[in-house]
């Protein structure tokens, strides 16, 4: 690929994902999370068995972030930490009944606003789409 298309795919993913963010903004009665704490909530709706740890691995972000991060959540009620039986030092964290709650209406949300978006694509460009993105995520994973 010549230099100039590199830098129009980088510009054009950016825009891209600058524009999906946009659009996939949630209504106001989630907009008092960051997108980073809805995602949190996402992620550990989920995984089970999640350590700040595993927060803080999966965001890229350190250990101090994620603790200020489930901080906010612990003190919206939305998540909570306990004990893991196995290991006292490990502190592991779940959702509460209201983080479940406000975690199926964001990914509700979520599904309505990505399918608006896609539907700009015919079904074969949106499983073309999908097939290249998986093809780099594996790849960028290794």
């Amino acid at each position: 690929m010549k230099d100039d298309n590199i830098i129009e795919l980088a510009d054009t993913m950016f825009q891209v994902f600058r524009l999906m963010k946009e659009k996939m903004s949630y209504t106001d009665k989630l907009t008092h999370l960051s997108i980073l704490q809805i995602q949190t909530l996402i992620f550990l709706h989920n995984t089970k068995n999640v350590s700040m740890g595993d927060i803080a691995e999966y965001f890229c972000i350190e250990l101090p972030s994620a603790t200020s991060l489930l901080n906010k959540l612990c003190d919206q009620k939305l998540v909570e930490r306990y004990e893991d039986q196995e290991d006292r030092r490990m502190v592991m964290i779940s959702l509460t009944d209201g983080g479940k709650t406000l975690v199926k209406q964001a990914m509700r949300e979520r599904r309505k606003k990505l399918e608006m978006i896609l539907s700009y694509l015919s079904k074969k460009e949106q499983l073309d789409l999908l097939t290249i993105l998986k093809m780099l995520q594996n790849r960028l994973q290794k």
